[in-house]
């Protein structure tokens, strides 16, 4: 069965036929509008996961990855994983890279400073929006930016209250700022995992929810137009009742629905394909979705159908059992020398006068 058949029928039952033509609507005004505006600028937004972005030296959270440490991580292996992290983000959305990228699972400020000043990156002049985290392995979630491309006016580190008792996990940075002009608000999440304990894990993750639903709720309430963009690892697939229902995040773009998110991932993840391999299958839990504000054709607009694996050939395992899933940096405690555990994601947004 070719892959569009095998979309229209998984989407049309997920959200109906009205929905699926709405899609279809959408999606023709979108590309009718590519073909007029051919030559308008696009920008790529999009998230990573490092997998572990620590550098050598030992602290109260980190004693694993050290020289002397299970990991053996030294200085040198450190460097080597700043050059692969640099080759990997130069190259999201094309030869410019990103205007904006979340990324999670950072230990500090100082390895996000390296890492932007670490060729090919380093020309690109890319700033950082970081805060500390209480999570229990030192890896916080943080934006980096093109000045060129993104302004930021506001910042702040959003708490979580998780329900498990003791329990500390990475909050949710918000960034404001202005993207050629027009005003855009980005969260950026790494919702916890489960540890072993499902329910647990399910329970944390619907606070998290609970949390970024309240932030968006106040802004659409001050703006139903707002510019938002929501990306993150949620440890989550786009059909969750978590991302769905909670914080109402789903696959239909129909615009009147004001106060639902666009799963810009839904798609990808329909037709099978993700950002984590686990147990021998992909899982698209790295998503990027967009506020209904950036589906009405003015100002910052997401461009229909760009949403994205960024999985080149070189990120990848070329041969054996694991061929073509992310090349990780370690297997165990075994270096392997490579990139993420994840793929990075991302979106194309443009202006539209």
């Amino acid at each position: 069965m070719p892959d569009y058949i095998y979309y229209l029928q998984s989407y049309a039952m997920r959200h109906g036929i009205k929905t699926l033509f709405t899609l279809f609507t959408l999606m023709l005004f979108s590309g009718c509008s590519a073909i007029l505006t051919r030559s308008d600028k696009t920008y790529a937004v999009g998230f990573y996961n490092l997998e572990k972005l620590y550098d050598s030296k030992a602290n109260a959270r980190n004693m694993d990855y050290t020289p002397n440490g299970p990991m053996k991580w030294t200085d040198a292996r450190y460097q080597q994983k700043l050059k692969n992290m640099a080759q990997a983000i130069a190259t999201i959305g094309g030869k410019d890279g990103p205007a904006i990228l979340g990324v999670t699972e950072a230990e500090s400020h100082k390895v996000l400073d390296d890492l932007v000043l670490t060729p090919p990156l380093k020309k690109k002049k890319y700033k950082v929006i970081h805060f500390e985290s209480e999570d229990p392995l030192g890896l916080d979630v943080a934006l980096l930016y093109n000045p060129k491309r993104f302004k930021p006016t506001y910042q702040k580190l959003v708490k979580v209250n998780y329900p498990q008792k003791n329990f500390k996990g990475k909050d949710i940075v918000q960034v404001k700022g202005l993207m050629s002009g027009e005003p855009v608000t980005i969260y950026v999440n790494h919702w916890p995992p489960n540890y072993g304990n499902t329910r647990q894990g399910n329970r944390n993750r619907q606070a998290a929810a609970k949390k970024l639903r309240q932030q968006i709720d106040a802004e659409l309430k001050t703006n139903p137009d707002a510019n938002i963009i929501v990306m993150g690892d949620f440890d989550e697939e786009p059909k969750s009742k978590v991302l769905q229902q909670t914080l109402k995040a789903n696959g239909r773009p129909n615009p009147y629905y004001k106060d639902e998110l666009f799963n810009t991932f839904y798609i990808n993840y329909v037709q099978g394909l993700g950002s984590y391999f686990k147990r021998g299958d992909f899982k698209m839990l790295d998503q990027v979705m967009v506020s209904k504000g950036m589906l009405d054709s003015k100002g910052l607009e997401y461009v229909m159908g760009s949403a994205e694996i960024h999985d080149p050939e070189f990120l990848k395992y070329t041969f054996g059992k694991y061929k073509n899933t992310p090349r990780t940096t370690f297997s165990g405690t075994t270096y392997m020398g490579g990139f993420s555990d994840h793929f990075p994601v991302f979106i194309k947004v443009k202006v539209v006068k």
